[in-house]
């Protein structure tokens, strides 16, 4: 409602609730590109609940939006989320009864990740296979962030349908012997070596204690960067990309822990591909690819990518980096009701 009672039916507002963070954004109901009025990130651990943050951010506007859309880490049933790694339980009849919304949708940030690309402009995209795109072809999007996610998208007469998954935590299959000796390696920690636990972010520093348990590389150096290291994850990085540039053994271990993870996101990417038929595309999302771009091998990634039986369907497939951290955001506006009248229609 406006501040006067009456009802807007001009601005939308959008969401994407990741388990450290959440951005807001309310954007034109109607445009020929998305672009927000106003944009606001918060830190999660700053507040109880995603209803405190949608009120700071709400006390902010003229008027309240009528129609809403949030994307947000973990399964989506009946309206209602209880967070995968963030313990809150998000509900659409409570935010609806709270704010007075007349429309509050929950997606899963996948979905919204895959609604987003199909807003994405050329410059918001790496390409690394140009293939051949099918008209109204499915399209799969796998993204390696804190998790690995994966959802995909489908095309019918009444528009473009987004459909959630948890493909991340399906069974990892080693493709190579290192890669058994690994789900040797993480079977001694867990009990189902998922996908996720072996290409994601929480994965880096469990690829780099297997790697460096083989004893091949000089750690020391590294090690004692780690241990001084707030996090591990972005310093593994740093380390990798510091090997990129200069070749130095002291980093060498981090750069082999980033190979590893690009050749296990290209045999993933190729399952999803398949299992969906995904000839309209693959889009690779995450906070993690556009940082290690610098490492990225197109022609070795494209190699595991493109093998069996249908090498060559594979090998027509696009793939895409997407560069755009907003992706998700875009999506869960795109869903609130966003209408285009170009945009969309793959």
């Amino acid at each position: 409602m406006n501040r006067d009672g009456t009802e807007s039916e001009k601005i939308i507002l959008a969401g994407d609730i990741g388990a450290t963070k959440t951005n807001l954004a309310v954007y034109p109901m109607a445009g020929q590109r998305l672009s927000a009025l106003l944009e606001k990130k918060y830190r999660n651990a700053e507040f109880a609940s995603l209803g405190e943050i949608v009120a700071d951010f709400l006390a902010r506007l003229a008027e309240t939006p009528a129609s809403c859309c949030f994307g947000i880490a973990g399964p989506v049933t009946d309206g209602r989320v209880a967070m995968t790694n963030r313990d809150w339980v998000v509900d659409v009849r409570q935010l609806k009864a709270e704010f007075g919304f007349s429309r509050v949708e929950l997606i899963n940030d996948l979905a919204a990740t895959a609604l987003g690309t199909t807003v994405l402009e050329e410059d918001e995209l790496l390409t690394i296979n140009t293939g051949r795109s099918q008209p109204g072809g499915n399209i799969g999007v796998i993204a390696p962030g804190t998790g690995l996610g994966e959802a995909f998208l489908t095309s019918r007469n009444d528009g473009i349908r987004a459909h959630a998954s948890e493909g991340g935590h399906a069974s990892f299959a080693p493709r190579n012997e290192q890669q058994v000796a690994l789900w040797r390696y993480m079977r001694q920690q867990y009990e189902h070596v998922s996908c996720e636990l072996v290409c994601s972010g929480r994965a880096l520093p469990e690829l780099y204690g297997f790697l460096r348990a083989g004893g091949a590389y000089d750690a020391e150096r590294l090690d004692n960067e780690l241990a001084q290291a707030d996090s591990a994850v972005p310093h593994i990085i740093s380390a990798a990309l510091k090997y990129g540039e200069s070749r130095s053994p002291h980093y060498e271990l981090a750069g082999a822990v980033v190979e590893l993870f690009l050749d296990i996101l290209a045999a993933e990417a190729a399952n999803l591909a398949l299992k969906i038929l995904a000839v309209g595309g693959i889009f690779i999302g995450g906070g993690i690819m556009p940082r290690i771009v610098p490492l990225f091998d197109g022609a070795r990634f494209m190699d595991i990518f493109c093998r069996g039986v249908y090498a060559d369907l594979l090998s027509a497939i696009p793939l895409h980096i997407i560069v755009n951290p907003k992706t998700a955001l875009l999506g869960a506006a795109v869903r609130a009701g966003w209408i285009d009248q170009s945009a969309i229609s793959a």
